[in-house]
């Protein structure tokens, strides 16, 4: 009979390995048995931190929306075609126009929004619940969402460019001081030709900076 010859100490050391081995598993198995309400408790454990962290989102976002119930936010636009080239259409060309883009600003608006005409061709938009910088993501997808809109009327591939001034606040503020407030902040936008969207904010900082100091003469 041929086989492998190991050496003596080398079979050995395998052995008690071997029954180490055996002996460790068994006591881990028979703890694992004797003891199960550990594991259940680090699965709760477990459970419990997810749970918590779930809680804690579910409270930052229910203290954001109650902070943007209680704020109101106004959009001001004008667009391009209509109020800086007001020679370019037709009075049935204007009315179209005013309502087509009327009805792209309500798709593009939630259920309670309002989209109502302003004066001099103007649009003003009632946003309830929104903070400014939402507002000012909402002016800036309705603005994109026109230019890539063209016109019969207007220059081959030419869409509509809009600007649009944007203001919010609480919502026991009368609604026409914000209108107030996004007016002045179209204005600048009107004022600006490669900026779009202003929020009042920006330019109320502004006002609100110090005169710059007096430059000291040199001495003769």
């Amino acid at each position: 009979m041929t086989g492998i010859e190991v050496p003596l100490e080398v079979a050995t050391v395998l052995c008690v390995g071997c029954v180490a081995i055996g002996v460790w598993t068994g006591r881990v198995r028979a703890a694992r048995e004797s003891n199960p309400r550990g594991n259940v408790l680090s699965e709760r454990l477990g459970e419990l931190l997810k749970a918590e962290a779930r809680t804690n989102t579910i409270d930052l976002a229910i203290r954001r929306d109650a902070v943007r119930a209680e704020s109101r936010a106004v959009l001001e636009a004008k667009i391009d075609p209509l109020c800086a080239q007001p020679g370019s259409l037709n009075a049935d060309n204007r009315k179209q126009m005013r309502d087509h883009v009327a009805a792209v600003m309500r798709a593009g608006l939630r259920r309670g929004d309002r989209v109502t005409l302003a004066e001099g061709d103007g649009f003003t938009i009632i946003l309830p619940g929104t903070d400014e910088r939402s507002a000012v993501r909402i002016a800036d997808r309705l603005r994109r969402k026109l230019a890539r809109m063209t016109w019969p009327n207007l220059s081959a591939g030419a869409g509509l460019s809009a600007r649009f001034g944007v203001a919010a606040g609480r919502h026991g503020q009368p609604v026409d001081n914000i209108a107030a407030r996004a007016r002045r902040a179209l204005d600048a936008a009107w004022d600006h030709g490669n900026v779009h969207v202003i929020p009042a904010s920006a330019i109320e900082e502004i006002l609100l900076l110090p005169p710059p100091a007096a430059a000291v003469s040199a001495a003769a």
